[in-house]
């Protein structure tokens, strides 16, 4: 993939990857950063962010990413810096789910509200970016729907009105 992402790995990916000494053996692993993007920019849009999505982020990347308690906090690290440079969703949407099956882009939509979800509030901010990962993940409403529907229910705020 070449452009934005090419820079973001360049400029971030790399960098981190040198300063951390227990790294220099590490695989780049662009689309769980891309994934942990994703999930750090939901966790950012109500303008808090609390131990409870960091905790979620990295359960998330354990089980999708199979990042390992090694590489954590060098992805972390990757992640924070890609968050602050702003680098457009649609990029990162790109770099991970470009060659996802269907059923692998809902559990992702299921992760976004997992965090989202996780401080146990869904402010208007979040579901505005999920929504919009959703659309350049190219699922349809009724995807988003039922995901946020779903995941509600799994946390146990079925009964607030969304």
């Amino acid at each position: 993939m070449s452009g934005t992402f090419d820079q973001f790995r360049q400029k971030i990916v790399q960098s981190v990857w040198k300063e951390v000494p227990e790294a220099s053996s590490l695989e780049v692993r662009d689309d769980r950063i891309a994934l942990g993007v994703l999930l750090w920019e939901v966790a950012q849009a109500d303008g808090l962010f609390v131990a409870e999505e960091e905790q979620r982020i990295k359960k998330i990347l354990r089980d999708f990413g199979k990042i390992t308690d090694h590489e954590m906090n060098v992805v972390l690290e990757s992640i924070r810096q890609a968050a602050q440079e702003k680098i457009d969703l649609f990029q990162f949407t790109q770099e991970l789910g470009h060659d996802l099956v269907l059923e692998k882009r809902k559990e992702i939509l299921e992760y976004l509200f997992r965090v989202a979800l996780s401080d146990r509030d869904f402010h208007e901010n979040e579901e505005a970016v999920i929504r919009k990962i959703s659309d350049l993940l190219r699922l349809d409403h009724k995807d988003f729907i039922d995901a946020k529907i779903r995941i509600k229910k799994e946390v146990g705020l079925e009964k607030e009105v969304f």
